[in-house]
């Protein structure tokens, strides 16, 4: 397996310099507009049966308060055996439905199902496998024209051989998300493997602008995503530069996989997806 330094960033710049996409806009009444957030994750290594999905309403972009929270919607997710996982809304958390049973598994599509104001809405999606993260370590860069200098989280992975992947990473400190879904790192937070297919990745920063104290708790995600949700989200990060948040949506309202049976001129917004993940976490050390 060839080895080569992660520097095809530039070249996957240049490759969506040179190309367009369509953006449909949904003008509906914001009060009518679901949005969902959500995804069943199976972590690598230690699968867990928690689940979190997250319902808002599409709001005033512009306003500058969050988005309204839908807390009165029916979740459940349904697996290809006929079992049907019931999400429970939590009061503590407006929003925010859980489940704490389902592990998805490989080789079977599972069914996203919310009944929210008359409407019943749909979406399918698949378990994406991702590779190990070899190594998580940290690295400190001199400060540069464009980045800070300090201590960087870097990592190696392998691309499996002979397949295509996509993947999303989350770079976590405290807990807490430090990755910022703006049009900066819509080239580098998620990716294609078109440029590194089967090679070791080596030296890649999930967020080159972030610098780390010794003592800091961090923990990098490596998600495996199909390519559907890859294009979403790469249109999300493009748009969604005012908040970095991914509940709080775009003004362009970009169409996600979740389908609105009783009514199809009122899709939802936002995306359902079932990742494999696999994650490793470290302490930051005096450099």
């Amino acid at each position: 397996m060839k080895t080569i330094k992660y520097i095809f960033i530039l070249a996957l710049t240049i490759l969506f310099t040179g190309c367009e996409k369509e953006i449909t806009l949904t003008l509906a009444n914001p009060q009518d507009q679901l949005v969902v957030e959500g995804r069943l994750e199976r972590i690598k290594g230690a699968p867990t049966g928690s689940q979190l999905i997250k319902l808002s309403m599409l709001g005033n972009y512009f306003s500058g308060t969050a988005t309204p929270r839908v807390t009165d919607a029916q979740v459940s997710v349904r697996d290809s055996k006929g079992m049907v996982y019931p999400f429970n809304h939590d009061p503590r958390q407006p929003g925010l439905y859980a489940n704490s049973s389902l592990v998805p598994e490989f080789n079977q599509p599972y069914t996203l199902t919310i009944v929210w104001r008359g409407n019943t809405y749909q979406a399918q999606e698949r378990l994406v496998s991702v590779p190990e993260i070899d190594s998580m370590y940290q690295q400190f860069e001199e400060e540069n024209t464009f980045e800070d200098g300090g201590i960087k989280v870097a990592i190696d992975f392998s691309d499996p051989v002979n397949e295509t992947n996509y993947y999303f990473w989350e770079l976590l400190e405290e807990g807490r998300n430090v990755i910022k879904a703006d049009p900066g790192n819509s080239q580098n937070i998620i990716s294609s493997d078109r440029f590194f297919n089967g090679k070791q990745v080596i030296g890649y920063f999930p967020n080159e602008e972030k610098v780390f104290e010794p003592g800091t708790e961090v923990t990098l995600r490596q998600i495996g995503i199909s390519k559907n949700q890859y294009d979403f989200l790469y249109l999300l990060f493009e748009q969604t530069g005012q908040t970095g948040q991914l509940i709080d949506v775009p003004p362009a309202a970009i169409r996600g996989n979740v389908v609105n049976l009783t009514d199809p001129r009122k899709p939802a917004l936002g995306y359902f997806g079932v990742n494999e993940v696999a994650q490793k976490t470290m302490d930051i050390q005096p450099d």
